[in-house]
């Protein structure tokens, strides 16, 4: 039986709106190997799809209010190559309609993703963002690889490709090159930036209701 013409219509309106369904990124930054002798992969609330860290509860906010909601997994992240974390974001299907949201290291990693595929995102959203200026620090422990994940030269033009803008979340009680990057991300990306007093953003932290809030202002 042919659909009528009311029918025909309802479902290319249903089919556009799945299709225009917003997608929300949020990728964890580089883990040390091992926290107080215990490995990584062995803490649960070091699972970034956990609802007992602010990722995982984020996650599940999002999802409530329609949203489709991605938390990929860089396996070893101490250890992974940039490579390994562009082949993780390739695997999420990033679209115009995409907000993409990265923690500390991997802020740089969906920058430099940005930057080498040339996509359209919705919104970008740094959370206590990493950069090159942290190999000038002396005082803490470099990640393996480090020097060849943070290689790529970001320039301003990535700032076209975000509709709606950039926002940073940092710390002012985070390390000082977290806070530089900032400084240096918000001049190159002309982004807003909201100050906190939550350190370094851990996973000890179970709710982050101003991100959810962020997200929602962008709409679906």
């Amino acid at each position: 039986m042919t659909p009528s013409g009311d029918r025909t219509e309802l479902l290319h309106c249903l089919i556009n709106m799945s299709l225009s369904k917003t997608k929300v990124i949020l990728l964890h930054g580089r883990w040390p190997e091992k926290i107080d002798g215990k490995l990584i992969k062995d803490i649960p609330e070091c699972d970034s799809n956990n609802p007992n860290n602010w990722m995982g509860w984020t996650k599940e906010r999002l999802q409530e209010r329609g949203y489709e909601v991605i938390c990929p997994t860089v396996k070893d992240a101490w250890w992974a190559k940039y490579e390994e974390w562009k082949r993780e974001l390739d695997k999420c299907g990033i679209d115009e309609n995409t907000i993409l949201v990265g923690l500390s290291a991997s802020c740089y990693a969906l920058l430099r993703w940005l930057g080498e595929s040339d996509q359209k995102i919705k919104k970008l959203i740094l959370i206590a963002p990493g950069s090159p200026l942290l190999l000038e620090e002396r005082d803490r422990e470099p990640a393996p690889f480090e020097k060849e994940f943070y290689e790529y030269e970001l320039t301003a033009t990535i700032q076209e490709q975000i509709k709606e803008g950039t926002t940073i979340f940092v710390s002012r009680n985070d390390w000082q090159g977290i806070r530089d990057s900032a400084d240096m991300y918000q001049k190159l990306l002309n982004a807003k930036v909201v100050w906190f007093d939550l350190g370094h953003f851990s996973f000890l932290i179970k709710t982050l209701p101003e991100l959810v809030e962020e997200i929602l202002k962008v709409g679906k």
